[in-house]
């Protein structure tokens, strides 16, 4: 039965291609792209991924490769970003993914660190999930499936700015912020409303992440915080 979906992986290699495996065998991605700053170590990539990984996607994907020349520079990250979306804007108008569900993954290991960098603030930017390839030598007994590990914190990303969209709970965040850790009576006193009120803004932070509770009240956590800074509100 033909899926409804299609994966896509987008992973930066230098010289250890082997980031790259434990996506596909976790993913087992249809497309493939390949953030690098040699055509020859995509090459060398893609021979991979045709040889002895294919055992883990039973077919070969569809590989873009995505050239970023002389990727230790100050420029760096801003190219890589546009490599980037233009990848994105390849893939949203491939035959493939037509009339699908696109199910993207960034890594952020291989390459330089302005590359991995790059590949964070990209994800970030188009709320994509991320994930971290750890390397089998220190995990001999691990799947390698398991090996690609997600960051949590960035599939918060997209609900978090979502929340922090709603006036309510914007005050609220920026209240825990401030002020944590509070109680909830004295969130609903600032804010001037019911408990209810005061509970129905507070709970997409919540599911977010973006607050936890501990013993003494809700405090912001780091993503809370981060986010706040991004989106450039000031606490009052």
């Amino acid at each position: 039965m033909e899926s409804h979906s299609v994966d896509v992986v987008l992973q930066s290699v230098g010289f250890t291609p082997g980031v790259l495996e434990p996506p596909l065998a976790k993913y087992k991605p249809q497309i493939v792209v390949l953030f690098t700053s040699e055509q020859s170590l995509a090459d060398i990539t893609i021979e991979h991924v045709g040889g002895p990984w294919k055992k883990h996607v039973n077919r070969m994907p569809e590989v873009i490769t995505k050239i970023v020349k002389d990727p230790w520079t100050k420029d760096t990250v801003e190219r890589y970003m546009i490599a980037f979306d233009e990848a994105v804007k390849e893939i949203q108008n491939h035959e493939l993914v037509k009339n699908k569900q696109i199910n993207w993954h960034v890594g952020t290991a291989g390459g330089t660190n302005l590359m991995a960098i790059a590949s964070a603030l990209s994800a970030f930017t188009h709320r994509f999930p991320v994930y971290g390839s750890l390397d089998s030598k220190f995990q001999p007994l691990e799947d390698t499936q398991n090996l690609a590990i997600e960051i949590e914190l960035f599939s918060n990303l997209g609900p978090g700015h979502k929340a922090l969209q709603k006036e309510r709970s914007m005050k609220i965040m920026k209240y825990i912020a401030k002020n944590g850790p509070v109680i909830p009576q004295l969130i609903a006193e600032h804010l001037n409303c019911s408990k209810q009120n005061e509970s129905a803004g507070r709970r997409p932070l919540t599911e977010a992440c973006l607050i936890v509770k501990s013993k003494d009240g809700w405090n912001a956590t780091h993503i809370g915080k981060m986010l706040l800074t991004f989106m450039s509100f000031e606490e009052e």
